[in-house]
């Protein structure tokens, strides 16, 4: 996931992203997995709103903060 812009990837999708697009992307831990795969709803990317409150829009915002 991209914490800056709550950009979210698959692992499907993020074995074909070109490496040098990878940098701002950090990997979601396990615990927000459940979280990941239900926002993913079997698509290949997702934006997660950052401001929404969420686990993973809480968690992006620890990341950032950092």
């Amino acid at each position: 996931m991209n914490v800056n812009t709550g950009h979210l990837v698959s692992n499907d999708f993020w074995d074909t992203t070109p490496t040098a697009d990878r940098s701002n992307y950090q990997e979601i831990p396990a615990h927000l997995n459940r979280a990941a795969r239900r926002k993913l709803a079997g698509r290949n990317e997702a934006k997660v709103a950052l401001n929404s409150g969420g686990k993973l829009s809480r968690w992006a915002r620890k990341q950032r903060s950092k």
